[in-house]
C-alpha cells in the first residue's frame, strides 16, 4: 500500500480538510463577534496563530489514533478487518459538509445583509440621504471614548480622533464627514446604520482611548454601513510619546481598507513630536470651539503654552491667530490690539508650513477681517480649500470673503457646502440663513431658523440671524427680543447691545440708545460693535464730533472713509476730497474693482463733494457706483455691509444727480427699515427737500412704523 493510501485509511487527509474548513469558520466568526465586546486586536492574532499550530498536532493525532464505536483507539492496536469506511470516515464526511453550509450560510449573510431604516431626520440645507447612496469613498471619524480611569481624558480621546480627521482629509478622492456632525454621536444612542444616512458616508471609523501615565491604548474600528460589519480593527498599546506613530498607523491602515492613496509624510508636516506640546494644543482647540471671550482668552493661553514647548508648532500658531481674530469679532477685544497679534500668528504659521491649510486659512481669516483684503484672502482661501477640500471652516469663511467681492451666488455654493459636509453643525446652518436672508430669500432663511428653533429653543446662533431677519423686515420688536436673549445668553459679546442701541435709535428713544451702546462698549472698551453702534448714532443726530473720536480709533480705508465724510457734512470740501480720494484708492488696491461694495460709499461722497468743488467729471463718479447698486438690488440685498444700506445709498445717489422721484422711490423700497427720522435734517445730500410733502409724509411713516412695533414691547424690560 502507497503512503497516500495509507494516509486516506488513517482519515489524515479527511481531518486535514475538516481542520482547515472549522478553523477558517472559527476565524470569521472570532473576526465578527469580537470588536463587539471591545476585544484588543491581539487576540484574533493569536487565535490564528495557535489554530495554525495546531494544525500539525492534528494531522499526527489523525494517523496515531482512530475513532471506532468502543471509543478512541491507537491505530496499531486495532485489527485489520475492523470497518473505517462506514464509521469514523461517514462521520468526518458529515461533519465536514456540515462547516462547508455554515461558510457559505455565513458569506451569503455578510453579501446580502438586511438594512435597518433610519431614525435620524434630515438636516435644513443638507440633501437626503441614504448609505448606499453614499459616495463610494467616504468615512465619518466619530469622537472616541475615553475609558481612562478617573475619565477627564475625554479632550485627549476627541483630539486623537479628530486629528485622524484631519489627516485622513487630506487624502484625494476621500469625502469625509466635519468634525461637528460626527462628533454629534459621540453617547453611542445611533446605530452605524443612522450615522452612515445622517453623515451620507459609506464608512464609519469608530474607538476608544485609555490614557494611564506614559502609557496609552487606542482600539479602533473601521465599520462599512451598509452591512455594519468590520473592514478592519486593531488595538495598539504603546508609550504616549509614540501617540504620532499610533496615529499614522490607523490612517495607513484605513488607505490600505479603502485602497486610496495618502502622502504621509506631506500630510503629517508641520506637526509636533512633543506630547506635552500637542496635549495643550488639544485643549485650546477645545475651549476655542464656541467663541466665546473667556473660551478664546483660555485656548490662546493653551495654544501659547504649546508654542513655548515646540516653537515650530504651525497649527498651535494658526490657531492663536484665528483665536484673536474672533476674539475682535466676539470678544468685544479692540481690533488695533486683536488684528496686529492675529496676522504675526498667521504669518508665523505659515513661515514654518506653507503647505498647512490651517496656516493658509488663518492668513486669509486675518486679510478679510484687518486688511480688508478681500481679493487676497480670496486667494488664500483657493490655497487653503487645494490642500484640504474637506477643511469644512474655510468653506464658511470664504463664503464671508466672495459676499465681500460681490460673488453673491458663489457665496451661497459655499455656504451649502459647509452644511453638506457638516450637516449637524448649528453655527454652520445658522450662517446659511444669514446669507439666504441677505439675498433676500427671506422664507429659506426662517425655514431653517424655525428648524433650529425646533431642535435647540435657547440657541444663540439661531437668536441672532432671527434676530438680523426681523430686523431686515421691519419687524423690530421680535428683533429687539431675540437680540435681548442673544445678550443675555453671550456674556462676553458686544454685538447684540450694538444692534439693540440701532433698535433704540428707530424707536427716537435717546437713553435707550445710550444705554446699549455703554452696554457694548462694557464688554470690551471700543471694541468693533460699540464702534459700529457710535456711527449709526453719529450720522443720525448729526453729531460730528462723536464721529470724529470714532474714525480715530480706525486706521486705513475705514478711518479715511469716515473722515471724508465727516468733513463733507460739515461743508470742508478740500479736506473732504483728500480723505476720500484715499479711501478710494485703497479700497481699490485691496479688490482691484472699483465696482465692489469697498468702494461705493466714498466714491459717492467723492462724487458729491467733487460736484460742490465744481470738478469736471463727478458724474462719472456714480457710473460704477450705479452698476454696484443695481447689482444690490437685483439680488434683494439691503446692506452693503455692517454700516452702510444699499437703498439708502441709491437715493443719495438720486439725489446728487437732482431726481427726486428716484431718490423717493429708493427710500421707499427700503421702507420701513433703518433709516432714522432724521436722514432729512442731517444729511446735506437731501437738503433741498427737508420741506417738501413727499419726503416728510415717508419720514412720518417711519416713524409711525417704529411706534408701532415700540407698542408691542410693552410689559418687557428694554434696558439692559
Amino acid at each position: 500500500m502507497s503512503f497516500f493510501d495509507e494516509l486516506r485509511r488513517r482519515n489524515v487527509i479527511r481531518i486535514a480538510g475538516l481542520y482547515l474548513v472549522g478553523a477558517w469558520f472559527v476565524v470569521q466568526v472570532a473576526e465578527t463577534l469580537l470588536p463587539i465586546f471591545d476585544t484588543p486586536g491581539w487576540v484574533l492574532k493569536a487565535l490564528v496563530v495557535l489554530l495554525a499550530l495546531g494544525f500539525i498536532p492534528a494531522l499526527v493525532f489523525a494517523w496515531v489514533f482512530e475513532l471506532t464505536p468502543d471509543g478512541l483507539r491507537r491505530e496499531r492496536d486495532l485489527a485489520p478487518e475492523t470497518p473505517r469506511v462506514d464509521g469514523t470516515t461517514r462521520k468526518l464526511d458529515v461533519a465536514i459538509i456540515v462547516l462547508l453550509v455554515g461558510v457559505a450560510a455565513l458569506t451569503l449573510w455578510r453579501s446580502n445583509p438586511v438594512s435597518t431604516p433610519s431614525t435620524v431626520s434630515p438636516q435644513a440645507g443638507a440633501k437626503p440621504a441614504t448609505a448606499e447612496a453614499a459616495s463610494p469613498r467616504s468615512i465619518a471619524v466619530l469622537a472616541f471614548d475615553d475609558l481612562s480611569a478617573e475619565g477627564d481624558q475625554a479632550y485627549f480621546a476627541e483630539g486623537v480622533s479628530e486629528e485622524l480627521l484631519n489627516l485622513l482629509a487630506r487624502i484625494d478622492g476621500l469625502k469625509v464627514a466635519a468634525r461637528t456632525s460626527s462628533f454629534k454621536f459621540k453617547d453611542g444612542a445611533a446605530d452605524i446604520g443612522e450615522i452612515g444616512r445622517a453623515l451620507n458616508v459609506e464608512t464609519v471609523l469608530e474607538g476608544s482611548v485609555r490614557k494611564a501615565g506614559d502609557q496609552v491604548r487606542v482600539t479602533v474600528q473601521l465599520i462599512k454601513v451598509s452591512d455594519g460589519f468590520h473592514l478592519w480593527s486593531q488595538s495598539y498599546d504603546r508609550k504616549l510619546e509614540n501617540i504620532f506613530a499610533v496615529q499614522d498607523e490607523i490612517a495607513a491602515a484605513i488607505v490600505q481598507a479603502l485602497k486610496l492613496k495618502l502622502d504621509l509624510a506631506s500630510a503629517t508636516a508641520g506637526r509636533t513630536e512633543n506630547t506635552a506640546a500637542y496635549d495643550h494644543y488639544l485643549r485650546g482647540r477645545e475651549l476655542a470651539r464656541t467663541p466665546t471671550q473667556s473660551g478664546l482668552l483660555r485656548a490662546i493661553e493653551q495654544y501659547e503654552q504649546a508654542v513655548a514647548l515646540d516653537p515650530q508648532f504651525a497649527a498651535a500658531y494658526a490657531g492663536i491667530a484665528d483665536a484673536w481674530v474672533w476674539l475682535e469679532d466676539y470678544g468685544g477685544v479692540k481690533s488695533s490690539e486683536s488684528f496686529p497679534r492675529a496676522e504675526q500668528a498667521a504669518k508665523r504659521a505659515l513661515a514654518i508650513d506653507p503647505e498647512s491649510a490651517e496656516a493658509n486659512a488663518a492668513m486669509a481669516f486675518v486679510l478679510d477681517r484687518y486688511h480688508d483684503d478681500a481679493a487676497g484672502a480670496r486667494k488664500a482661501f483657493e490655497r487653503t480649500l487645494q490642500l484640504n477640500p474637506n477643511y469644512v471652516t474655510a468653506y464658511n469663511l470664504y463664503a464671508d470673503t466672495l459676499y465681500d467681492l460681490g460673488e453673491f451666488e458663489l457665496a451661497l455654493e459655499n455656504r451649502r457646502r459647509a452644511v453638506e459636509r457638516d450637516p449637524l453643525s448649528v453655527f454652520f446652518r445658522a450662517r446659511l440663513a444669514n446669507t439666504l436672508g441677505n439675498l433676500g430669500r427671506d422664507d429659506e432663511a426662517r425655514s431653517i431658523l424655525d428648524q433650529l428653533f425646533e431642535e435647540f429653543p435657547d440657541n444663540d446662533f439661531a437668536h441672532e440671524e432671527m434676530g438680523n431677519l426681523e430686523q431686515k423686515r421691519g419687524h423690530f420688536a421680535a428683533a429687539f427680543r431675540h437680540y435681548r436673549s442673544l445678550h443675555d445668553a453671550r456674556p462676553g459679546d458686544p454685538f447684540a447691545a450694538a444692534q439693540l442701541s440701532r433698535l433704540a435709535l428707530l424707536f427716537e428713544d435717546r437713553a435707550l440708545e445710550r444705554a446699549w451702546v455703554d452696554a457694548s462698549r462694557a464688554r470690551g472698551e471700543d471694541n468693533r460693535w460699540e464702534l459700529l453702534a457710535s456711527t449709526w448714532l453719529g450720522f443720525a443726530h448729526g453729531d460730528w464730533e462723536a464721529l470724529d473720536a470714532v474714525a480715530a480709533l480706525h486706521a486705513g480705508y475705514r478711518a479715511a472713509q469716515l473722515r471724508g465724510a465727516v468733513a463733507a457734512r460739515r461743508g470742508q470740501w478740500p479736506e473732504a476730497r483728500r480723505h476720500l480720494l484715499e479711501a478710494v484708492d485703497l479700497a481699490k488696491a485691496k479688490s482691484g474693482d472699483l465696482e465692489l461694495r469697498l468702494a461705493t460709499v466714498p466714491l459717492i461722497d467723492l462724487a458729491w463733494v467733487e460736484r460742490e468743488l465744481d470738478i469736471d467729471g463727478w458724474q462719472e463718479r456714480l457710473a460704477p457706483v450705479r452698476a454696484t447698486l443695481e447689482k444690490y438690488q437685483a439680488f434683494g440685498i439691503n446692506d452693503l455691509n455692517h454700516f452702510d444700506a444699499a437703498y439708502y445709498h441709491r437715493a443719495r445717489l438720486e439725489a446728487l444727480m437732482g431726481r427726486r422721484e428716484a431718490a423717493l422711490a429708493a427710500l421707499r423700497d427700503g421702507s420701513p427699515i433703518r433709516v432714522p427720522p432724521e436722514f432729512l435734517q442731517h444729511d446735506p445730500v437731501f437738503a433741498a427737500w427737508r420741506d417738501d410733502p413727499d419726503f416728510l409724509a415717508l419720514v412720518a411713516d417711519k416713524r409711525a412704523h417704529a411706534a408701532a412695533e415700540r407698542v408691542k414691547l410693552e410689559g418687557v424690560s428694554l434696558l439692559p
